[in-house]
């Protein structure tokens, strides 16, 4: 797991160079319409960036289902539609279930798929393919696929968006040099969350916030938590979080905000109730590089990343073979 976080600006610089045809040919089939986006654990957090960007930056219509659920929600007849399917491995078989039902109620829709792998079934079954380039992934927490997916989702965007006349240059200059911030963020990372693991890593549960682009990634990180230290990490909206689960938090409790300015009546009342709030942002107990807010999940999840690793180190687990986990479920 180590390596692969490592790895990661490698992988999205990979990314970068080589999917821009495959972006530019997916682009042309999403454009006008309606686009469903899907996957199942970081492939399904990793749609709802994708889900986000093609409203707020692409202007399409789009929603995200988790695939597991996506047969249960979709209406019996779907018209100029697609829908963009996350897998790092192609064979998950929620995901394949999906891709088949929407085939099934959607007779003119076109299925995009982001995956890992070149000849998977996903592939095979999709229209069109954007591979994501970050090699093999051998740790069952997703991190080097998921940033990779995150980096093919901002393409994604920007090239629709460029394609009904949207100029975001300043984004598009963002994306060129990105890989370098997230070089500096998993220095960063590396060297401050020793600390932040050994004060947490027998507090039995806590709490992620996030907001706009990184409500996702709150989402990514407390499934690390889970995936990787045993503990039971939940993520939120950062307002939702007001809306009840406040009441858990107690003295010592985790609270962990994601580009914290934004939500700092949040992180007041948090601390009133004595909560241990952990800032990542800049001026935060965790700083990261300053980028564009659409991009900004790219860099936020790496802290938690580096925490769900320190942690499963320090409680004595083994971060690369979660033991009740696989790497792809097939059943």
């Amino acid at each position: 797991m180590i390596s692969e976080i490592r790895e990661q600006p490698k992988a999205v610089e990979r990314t970068i160079e080589s999917a821009v045809d495959e972006i530019r040919s997916a682009a042309s089939l999403l454009d006008d319409r309606f686009v469903y986006t899907t996957g199942s654990g970081s492939s399904y957090h990793a749609s709802l960036v994708l889900h986000r960007l093609l409203m707020k930056v692409s202007n399409l219509k789009s929603t995200s289902i988790p695939s597991s659920e996506l047969p249960e929600w979709l209406p019996p007849e779907i018209k100029n539609s697609a829908l963009v399917a996350f897998s790092q491995s192609g064979e998950s078989k929620d995901v394949l279930v999906a891709v088949d039902h929407f085939r099934r109620v959607s007779r003119d829709g076109v299925v995009v798929s982001i995956t890992n792998t070149p000849r998977s079934t996903l592939a095979r079954v999709s229209d069109d393919v954007i591979l994501t380039r970050a090699g093999e992934e051998r740790a069952v927490a997703a991190t080097k696929s998921y940033t990779t997916q995150l980096v093919v989702s901002f393409m994604l965007a920007l090239r629709i968006a460029e394609q009904r006349g949207i100029v975001l240059d300043e984004l598009v200059s963002e994306l060129s040099i990105i890989s370098k911030k997230m070089e500096k963020t998993i220095d960063l990372s590396f060297d401050l969350m020793e600390d932040i693991a050994k004060e947490i890593r027998e507090v039995p549960f806590g709490f992620i916030l996030g907001k706009g682009p990184n409500y996702p990634t709150a989402l990514e990180g407390a499934l690390k938590l889970r995936e990787t230290a045993n503990l039971h990490y939940v993520g939120y909206a950062a307002r939702e979080f007001l809306h009840g689960p406040i009441q858990l938090v107690d003295r010592g409790t985790p609270v962990i905000s994601l580009n914290w300015v934004e939500m700092k009546e949040v992180v007041r009342r948090v601390r009133s109730f004595g909560g241990r709030v952990i800032r990542i942002g800049v001026g935060g107990e965790i700083p990261i590089p300053e980028t564009r807010y659409e991009f900004s999940p790219l860099l936020m999840v790496i802290p938690l990343q580096v925490l769900a690793y320190n942690v499963s180190l320090l409680r004595g687990l083994d971060p690369d073979k979660p033991e009740k986990l696989g790497k792809v479920v097939t059943e």
